[in-house]
């Protein structure tokens, strides 16, 4: 019955570093678990036994000790100092800006990207990789050479 309590008190809850334990030991002045304080964490937990709570801590007591031991020997610990991310500019903002609507249709709705057409991707091909060989304004030369002829023998 104490082990399905157990379960769902624990469900929510967080890990806290071994150190931030030693730490808070130090600073309520008890260094030290009695075996009073180990059967209780025993029966909140309802599967783990006192002596193997008492073998968990024991790194976690000596490390209180220690800290204790630097704080009354005058050491001061600096935090790590906070980041202001507020009122920095970045090269890029944090999310892309909507694409303007595509002709007069304003209605906040992001236009999609136009898909390029085949003549555009025929256009681009270089001379050689034509099946005729022939530069890429040849049809407008021949327009010209046609209305120049015209114009010339008439």
């Amino acid at each position: 019955m104490a082990k399905a309590g157990a379960d769902n008190s624990t469900a929510g809850q967080k890990m806290v570093p071994a150190d931030c334990v030693s730490v808070l030991l130090m600073a309520i002045g008890n260094t030290s678990i009695s075996k009073a304080q180990y059967n209780m964490m025993s029966a909140l937990d309802g599967s783990r036994t006192a002596s193997s709570f008492e073998h968990q801590f024991r790194s976690i007591t000596s490390k209180a000790k220690e800290l204790k031991t630097r704080v009354d020997n005058g050491e001061v610990f600096e935090p790590v100092l906070a980041i202001s991310k507020r009122g920095t500019t970045s090269a890029s903002p944090a999310t892309p800006k909507k694409r303007k609507a595509a002709g007069t249709d304003t209605d906040g709705t992001p236009s999609k990207k136009k898909t390029p057409e085949k003549e555009a991707a025929a256009a681009t091909q270089s001379p050689a990789s034509r099946a005729d060989d022939l530069p890429l304004d040849m049809d407008e030369f021949i327009k010209h050479e046609k209305e120049w002829d015209s114009n010339e023998f008439i």
